[in-house]
């Protein structure tokens, strides 16, 4: 079993599956607000004349939908559009652009009926409309002519060009990639890539990789490796092998056929962001064998944090002790840090508390400050890692950030979602990992006095230098 196996999906406190898949609620809430379009899509685009039809695709229909991790981020669930007519019937068929128009028209007519859609998206894209929800969410409406007689589907664009596109073959062949004993690993061994890409990204845009380029290599890395069946091994042995398989694969071939039609290549990235995607893939499938490599829990989730950044959960603890394997002596004392409260940026000293946070209100200032500076060795650099959580984060689509350089003994922070946080202080050096310091923020509603801090004991573990990821 796979030492982070616990952490990806498995009994603890937080896992990396439970930070990146909508909530029970937030399924709800989109599935009750697509059913409701395509419901009132299809009454009303009946009235053309053509029998009109609905289908749910993408990440969606694949169960490989992921929450937003940055603020600004949307969830993003597709519902095709299909007017039915057969090649007998094409005197006086309607042109691409006209199917678009017609569903374009209906969007912007039940904006003012729905009370939960804040925009159509106009102009409309070039191969989709878009609905914009609130919630962090949109709902893109494909448009397609459907010929009954063939079961084929070409894609309306705004430009008037017909697209051969099958979206409902592609979703048949991953579903039946592997049986349905590993179905559901499959979906989750996608959406921890999908959660890598949202992060590993942020400077190169360009050269993240698309959902279904995911979500092809990664069932074909599957089956390339296993076949139809995945064994019974954790979901972060599966993804070690699986990263290695695609990286392989992809560092000697960048094309990635669509394996219902050949003749499309699903790579989408430009050829001028290839070496930038290549260059964080490695990236991931090092931080992997690192973890296979690694002796102990602690060690194994330190090298993937350094992949998947705020998504990944520690374990729960509140400082982590590097000792080195020889010696069995720690590499550097775990910091201390000093959390000074104030009333706003700039403003009032309210309190200061050290290595917690036990109680503080919304919209307040925190200054964290490394207290035994002369600890930190001189070459280290100290990665600073916010990891929010709960309702009001998740509504947001603010799950977290980063930030690391060399002599960053202080960062700041505002107080915005309710809740248990976490600011994560770990110090490198070389790459390697020498010492973290986990401070919990609990933040609070309502004008609570601050109390003095509770004297108590530090949950330490210790773990013994691992292999540079």
């Amino acid at each position: 079993m796979g030492k982070a196996v616990r952490l990806f999906n498995g009994t603890a406190e937080q896992t990396l599956y439970s930070r990146v898949t909508p909530t029970t609620e937030q399924r709800a809430f989109l599935q009750e607000q697509w059913n409701a379009l395509a419901e009132y899509l299809k009454e009303r685009l009946a009235v053309q004349g053509y029998p009109v039809s609905t289908w749910l695709q993408g990440s969606y229909k694949y169960g490989t939908l992921i929450k937003p991790v940055h603020k600004g981020e949307e969830y993003d669930v597709d519902v095709g559009v299909y007017f039915a007519w057969n090649p007998e019937e094409e005197d006086g068929a309607p042109t691409a652009q006209e199917l678009r128009s017609w569903v374009q028209s209906v969007l912007c007519e039940y904006k003012s009926s729905c009370v939960e859609l804040t925009e159509v998206l106009e102009p409309p894209k070039e191969r989709c409309s878009r609905a914009v929800y609130v919630k962090q969410f949109h709902i893109d409406t494909p448009t397609y002519r459907l010929i009954p007689s063939t079961d084929q589907r070409r894609l309306a664009c705004l430009s008037g060009r017909w697209e051969d596109s099958d979206p409902k073959q592609l979703y048949k062949w991953f579903r039946d990639t592997v049986d349905p004993d590993s179905r559901s690993q499959l979906r989750r061994l996608v959406r921890y890539l999908k959660g890598w890409a949202a992060v590993a990204f942020d400077d190169v845009p360009e050269a993240r990789p698309s959902s279904i380029f995911l979500t092809v290599t990664s069932a074909e890395a599957c089956c390339e490796v296993w076949g139809v069946h995945i064994p019974s091994i954790g979901d972060d042995d599966v993804l070690v092998a699986v990263v290695d398989r695609i990286y392989k694969r992809l560092a000697q071939d960048r094309s990635v056929p669509n394996p219902v039609d050949k003749t499309e290549d699903l790579n989408r990235i430009p050829m001028d962001a290839w070496d930038a995607f290549l260059q964080r893939l490695r990236g991931l499938n090092d931080s992997a064998q690192a973890a296979n490599a690694a002796e102990d829990e602690s060690s194994a989730v330190l090298a993937w944090e350094q992949a998947f950044s705020f998504l990944m959960p520690l374990p729960e603890t509140d400082e982590l002790e590097v000792v080195e394997s020889a010696t069995e002596k720690a590499l550097m004392q775990v910091p201390d840090i000093d959390i000074a409260v104030y009333d706003r940026k700039g403003g009032a000293l309210l309190t200061t508390y050290r290595n917690e946070v036990p109680n503080v209100e919304r919209n307040r200032w925190l200054v964290f400050n490394i207290v035994n500076k002369q600890a930190v060795p001189d070459s280290a650099e100290i990665g600073w890692t916010v990891r929010n959580d709960g309702e009001k984060a998740d509504y947001i689509g603010d799950l977290g950030h980063s930030k690391k350089g060399r002599g960053m003994f202080t960062v700041e922070e505002s107080t915005a979602y309710l809740g248990k946080h976490y600011m994560d202080c770990v110090v490198f050096c070389d790459g390697s990992v020498f010492a973290v310091r986990r401070v919990t923020v609990s933040i609070n509603p309502g004008q609570q006095k601050l109390a003095a801090q509770a004297p108590r004991a530090w949950v330490k573990l210790r773990t013994r230098r691992g292999r540079r990821g």
